[in-house]
């Protein structure tokens, strides 16, 4: 144990981590820019700021909305349930670059899926802007061009010179940040349609490596729209990307079964059909252990056509082609005695292709039996089509929840995509959450099949247009929209999960903190003792000690009494693990000796606490002889 606390110093930007790989490879860019005027490279104006986005560190932090962590107990959305203390659901407001720079360290490597829907750069479309700066800063914030940070979204128009870059610059910096969040296994699905379908495989190729590319699933988005000039456009995209395509499992789908189709019954009452390929195939390479004689039920022996036959005329001898003209049966002689029982054995047509012992044609044919219980278990590979989720259907059912937002994607495809590998217990990333579908899809998942998936959605508050009904029904903003569409169907699936609402926002330090010494007046000095705005809750205070200390976000909550006071326990299951803060003025020797025994991992104060430095030496020195272990921290 050290013999001071460790101060947890949002001010201290350089000690967020900067990604030393992105770094890097803007390195590499500039000693390649002469290179690239003479070879083929995937670059636009904006490129290498758009590496500074992603490589340089945030200096927000994440305030708690607990006010807005609710979900409604009866049918008329009237009982609320908070559930910001118990949700392992989060859903963040704020601008999604600094939402995905405050996710980094403390979930890193632990997304399992991301998908997300971004502004398809119609000509219509907003996409951020970031760090945009201006002389005339407060006219655009006054216009609403920017918001008081220089960040807004901004309307990407397609005669714009820069139409194509904008949106790349957008993108890129974000695709980044989100390729480090997914784990080893982790799959990516971005939805597009064909106005950026080319950069933005040009742009994953580049973040995840061409060799990762896992498809270009096209989807049908709609049939009923005449517009266009040479062709009714019906259709979007979906990219797909592996973190690591090795590791990513194979995607499948559940087989269409009807069980009348399985007619037959064997001895053990298991149910099956005749398989629609014979157990011969013409089209198969010779092997070794797969030309062999096989007894029908008269008593005849068949085989393959060929020009080799086996010495022994019995049930399972086997000889090895000479040549390809030697066919074969899909099974090897070991698989066929050891289920020979799996087969049928019907009347050869006259074109019968095999021979019996003699080299006559074989007056059988022979095909395994396909049980239903296995089809119902089995797995098919997906196709790169989908057409089953229009979106028509995300239309209908955002409005049978009575939530005013046009262009939702159906929850059915998200729940699609997310039922192509087994997993039942994942995290799944939106940063560009919209109206909340994949909140929705993933209850949905839960609630269908019994499973423990979180979600992390990020929605920036983007303000209503005046004349939208949103506006009439109350909606100032995209975020609100969006967590009471979440609140709705969690409502109507019975999901009692929630969620805890966070905010995107500046640090809780005083702006003097960020002054110079030379800025400083000794008045200056004196007032900020206590570094943190007064308006900061508890909860804040705890969130900016989960930021500094790399913490995941989404831990259970407890708050409890211990000698009259109020403390906190943060993902706290027993000695040496989570956090355990106090935030009062009234720190006393029982108190600290009380926590002390707890033995949490860290234990937080504020620094405002201690009147002396001799008091932080008392408490260091407790902890020092109850539970050294622990990390003390200040705030």
């Amino acid at each position: 144990m050290t013999d001071t606390p460790e101060s947890v110093n949002l001010s201290d930007v350089s000690s967020r981590k900067v990604d030393t790989e992105l770094l890097n490879e803007l390195r590499d860019l500039f000693a390649r820019a002469e290179d690239q005027k003479e070879r083929y490279d995937f670059t636009w104006n904006g490129k290498a700021k758009a590496y500074f986005e992603a490589a340089t560190p945030t200096t927000k932090t994440l305030r708690p909305q607990p006010e807005e962590s609710y979900i409604y107990a009866d049918d008329d959305y009237k009982e609320k349930v908070n559930t910001f203390n118990d949700s392992e659901n989060l859903f963040i407001t704020g601008d999604n670059l600094e939402a995905l720079k405050l996710l980094q360290e403390s979930y890193l490597g632990k997304i399992d899926m991301i998908y997300i829907d971004p502004p398809y750069n119609t000509g219509k479309d907003f996409v951020y802007h970031d760090n945009f700066k201006s002389t005339q800063k407060d006219t655009d914030v006054a216009e609403g061009s920017v918001d008081e940070d220089g960040n807004r979204l901004v309307k990407n128009e397609k005669n714009s010179g820069r139409y194509h870059s904008d949106w790349l610059n957008m993108m890129y910096p974000r695709l980044k940040l989100a390729r480090n969040l997914l784990s080893d296994s982790g799959v990516i699905f971005v939805s597009i349609d064909d106005n950026e379908q080319a950069n933005l495989k040009l742009l994953m190729d580049e973040v995840f490596g061409e060799d990762n590319f896992v498809a270009d699933v096209t989807r049908i988005a709609k049939r009923t729209s005449d517009k266009g000039t040479h062709f009714r456009p019906t259709k979007d995209h979906i990219i797909v990307y592996g973190k690591y395509i090795s590791f990513l499992p194979e995607f499948g789908i559940a087989k269409l079964v009807k069980e009348a189709d399985y007619k037959f019954t064997d001895g053990n009452g298991k149910k099956y059909k005749k398989s629609g390929a014979s157990l011969f195939q013409p089209s198969l390479d010779s092997r070794p252990n797969q030309r062999y004689y096989i007894e029908a039920p008269d008593g005849s022996l068949i085989i393959p056509p060929g020009n080799v036959f086996p010495e022994k005329k019995v049930d399972g001898s086997k000889i090895k082609p000479e040549s390809n003209s030697d066919k074969v049966w899909r099974w090897s002689v070991d698989s066929y005695i050891k289920q020979k029982e799996k087969l049928i054995f019907t009347k050869g047509s006259s074109t019968n292709p095999l021979l019996d012992e003699n080299g006559n044609q074989s007056k059988w044919n022979i095909y395994p039996k396909v049980y239903f219980e296995d089809d119902l278990a089995g797995k098919l590979h997906p196709e790169d089509v989908i057409y089953d989720f229009p979106n028509s259907k995300g239309t209908k059912e955002i409005l049978q929840l009575n939530i005013p937002f046009s262009f939702a994607k159906p929850s059915e495809l998200i729940k699609y995509l997310g039922t192509l590998f087994d997993s039942k217990d994942r995290i799944v990333l939106d940063f560009f959450a919209g109206s909340g579908t994949t909140a929705d899809a993933v209850m949905q998942l839960n609630k269908e099949d019994g499973g423990n998936r979180k979600f992390i959605v990020a929605t920036l508050d983007e303000p209503v247009p005046e004349d939208s009904e949103a506006r009439k029904a109350g909606y100032q903003t995209i975020d609100q929209i969006s967590r009471e569409r979440i609140r709705r169907a969690a409502k109507k699936l019975g999901d009692t999960s929630g969620f805890r609402a966070l905010k995107v926002d500046k640090t809780g330090l005083k702006e003097d903190v960020f002054k110079t010494a030379g800025e400083l007046t000794q008045e200056n000095l004196q007032l900020d003792v206590d570094n943190q705005e007064d308006a900061r809750s508890d909860y804040d205070l705890l969130y900016d000690v989960l930021v500094d200390g790399a913490l995941e976000y989404n831990r259970q909550i407890a708050t409890e009494t211990i000698s009259n006071e109020p403390i906190i326990k943060y993902d706290y299951l027993g000695e040496l693990s989570g956090v355990i803060a106090y935030f009062g003025d009234n720190l006393t020797n029982e108190l600290t000796r009380e926590i002390a025994k707890l033995k949490p991992l860290i234990a937080v104060f504020k620094e405002s606490t201690f009147n002396k430095s001799s008091d932080k030496v008392n408490v260091l020195e407790q902890f020092r002889v109850i539970s050294p272990e622990t990390k003390v921290k200040v705030i």
